[in-house]
């Protein structure tokens, strides 16, 4: 039913967070790379995984050497912090090696990876290559930034950036994506959350019903700057405490590549079709109240 994984250590170098096959996980791993000093290199080798980078903060340089032959990306970020602008992350693919410098110190970073069942295209997408999309309405609103998304020629692997504002849910209606049953495809997902200001928090839930004549298995995790959720399966909305802002890196991956194949629970999507769905379920004596 998911697990929590607390913020790791903030030191310099390549730290692993969670992979296949630890926490019911079959594809996706992530790692966090800090580079502090200007000049500061580490070397990925990419093996038999496609690999997704996302700048949180400072600027990188990167020489990449992998099927397509030799690519070069300089001055890769354009944002001090994760919440000071739109993200810019880099694709590489399985059988890479690549050089990653940092250019404008300190130079943090999230890497997904999943394994690759074929070559496929390096890609660099900076701000102004992916247009946020704005999700729900209300105290459910936020954008969404699908960078490695549909347009880009990846074999597992999806990855983007969630903003929510203040005291906002995300992932809501509730959805998932843990069977097959098109549009539905199976797929897993990671979570990893920044809060602005840091010291703030956010709720994460999960659940699955069985069947409607079984109790739903449930969890949910108090989820602070730098911790990520594991979610192999069930239903999985999150919200941020008002008066602070949250943005969740996620990263899915499964046997099918499809953007929008999760299925919302059935008793909440009726939320996709109504202004102000809180008017639909009050009485007059509750709405003057």
């Amino acid at each position: 039913m998911g697990s929590h994984l607390p913020a790791p250590p903030r030191q310099p170098g390549y730290t692993p967070i969670a992979a296949a096959p630890q926490f019911e996980l079959r594809w996706l791993g992530l790692a966090k790379l800090r580079l502090p000093v200007n000049g500061d290199t580490y070397t990925l080798e990419a093996g038999g995984n496609e690999v997704g980078i996302d700048i949180l903060g400072g600027q990188a340089a990167v020489s990449a050497r992998g099927p397509s032959g030799p690519t070069d990306y300089v001055q890769v970020g354009q944002r001090p912090s994760p919440f000071s602008g739109p993200p810019t992350m880099i694709y590489l693919p399985r059988a890479t090696t690549a050089r990653i410098t940092c250019v404008s110190g300190p130079l943090e970073a999230l890497l997904f990876q999943a394994p690759a069942r074929r070559d496929t295209l390096p890609r660099v997408l900076r701000p102004g290559d992916v247009r946020a999309q704005d999700f729900g309405q209300s105290n459910w609103q936020r954008s969404v930034y699908p960078c490695i998304g549909s347009e880009v020629d990846a074999d597992r692997l999806m990855m983007g950036e969630t903003h929510t504002p203040s005291g906002n849910w995300s992932s809501y209606p509730p959805h998932k994506h843990d069977s097959e049953q098109p549009p539905e495809h199976v797929s897993e997902e990671i979570y990893h959350f920044l809060i602005d200001p840091p010291f703030g928090f956010g709720l994460q839930t999960l659940w699955a019903q069985p069947s409607r004549s079984e109790p739903p298995e449930q969890a949910a995790y108090a989820v602070h700057n730098g911790d990520s959720v594991i979610i192999p399966s069930g239903y999985h909305p999150v919200v941020v405490a008002p008066g602070f802002r949250m943005i969740t890196v996620w990263a899915y991956a499964g046997d099918s590549r499809v953007w929008g194949a999760w299925a919302a629970e059935p008793e909440y999507a009726r939320l996709l079709e109504q202004p102000d769905p809180r008017l639909e379920t009050e009485t007059p004596d509750e709405q003057s109240g």
